[in-house]
């Protein structure tokens, strides 16, 4: 699922995913796959939430499984 809230973000402060990248250290197609939820990785959602400056909680929405 695509996470509109990180691409609204990176909008209103003027990034790209290209730019995230340089500020991360992860490649363009690693944050992009994250973003667009192709990647589960806690790890990177954790580093994407530190870059922009937002809390994990208020960007991401894990998934859980019904019982």
């Amino acid at each position: 699922m695509v996470n509109k809230k990180v691409k609204k973000i990176l909008i209103d402060q003027d990034l790209t995913v290209t730019k995230l990248a340089a500020i991360t250290g992860y490649t363009r197609p690693h944050l992009y796959n994250t973003i667009n939820g192709h990647n589960d990785s806690i790890k990177v959602k954790k580093i994407i939430s530190l870059a922009l400056g937002k809390d994990f909680n208020d960007l991401w929405e894990e998934k859980t499984e019904a019982c």
